[in-house]
């Protein structure tokens, strides 16, 4: 029978005793901002603003978030912006990632040097801003959407994805007469359920944290601006308690959906990172 040393006893626990401390650094924080927003700006401020074990329990800073007619509008433009622009994110990437994985495919070299380099460089917020203008895109609902329609990185992940499915499928799918398109949305996405879960979470995240570019590309017309932008603003006015009652209500929605895709998120990045 195996008997644990004395040495690996001790890195148990030192290890045990490191995770549970990270544990205690993360998720407080989250604890001391739910706590001020279920207390008064009166105990709030007496306490420090930090407060353990509220001594008071309202919901008055929750009224005061819904009652308000802009925040609702805003949370509207949020869910509007999830339900187009991770779908059409996700066709695109999706799309793009397939094209990268054919490396027989002209030009394929130089496409993956250009989007390598679009990756890492880009020409700026003062450029981008011209260009929205010119193109209509400024203070319109579309800048929250098509400028985020493609991410290389998410591409890139996707593709050592969809590079671990038997590429015998895809020829036998040819030799029976199979497109391009059929191969893709028949046979390869199907097999890649992990992998687009994976992005989409990405996506999800990436469309719902967004704060800057309500703030940099829309007038500032309250009931314009998605959930982090409007909160950003109110960052800057509100008292400390609404505050914090704006922080959780923007972040719950993230907390509820994410243990439901959990188990995909893992599976799709540890898969696409390994090579047989």
């Amino acid at each position: 029978m195996y008997k644990e040393s004395i040495g690996g006893r001790i890195f148990v626990i030192l290890n045990t005793i490191f995770i549970l401390l990270v544990i205690v650094v993360t998720i407080l924080p989250f604890i001391l901002v739910v706590n001020g927003s279920i207390v008064s700006e009166t105990e709030f401020f007496r306490s420090g603003g930090v407060i353990l074990i509220p001594r008071s329990f309202s919901l008055d800073n929750y009224r005061s978030i819904f009652n308000e007619g802009s925040v609702l509008s805003s949370f509207w433009v949020s869910v509007k912006r999830l339900a187009i622009g991770v779908p059409f994110a996700m066709l695109l990437t999706m799309i793009l990632a397939y094209v990268m994985t054919k490396k027989d495919m002209p030009g394929h070299r130089a496409l993956m040097v250009f989007l390598i380099f679009m990756m890492y460089f880009d020409g700026g917020m003062v450029p981008r801003l011209v260009l929205y203008k010119d193109i209509g895109l400024y203070n319109n609902f579309w800048v929250y959407v098509l400028p985020m329609g493609i991410s290389v990185f998410n591409a890139l992940l996707l593709r050592n994805f969809i590079q671990t499915i038997p590429e015998s499928l895809s020829e036998s799918a040819r030799l029976d007469g199979a497109s391009e398109s059929t191969i893709l949305f028949r046979i390869i996405l199907p097999l890649s359920k992990p992998g687009i879960a994976t992005i989409a979470l990405f996506v999800t995240v990436s469309h719902w944290n967004d704060w800057f570019t309500g703030i940099a590309y829309m007038k500032q017309a309250m009931g314009a601006l998605p959930m982090q932008s409007y909160l950003r603003k109110m960052v800057n006015a509100a008292p400390e308690t609404l505050k914090m009652a704006a922080i959780v209500a923007t972040t719950v929605p993230i907390v509820i959906v994410y243990p439901f895709i959990q188990k995909y998120f893992v599976k799709g990045i540890l898969i696409g990172s390994l090579k047989e």
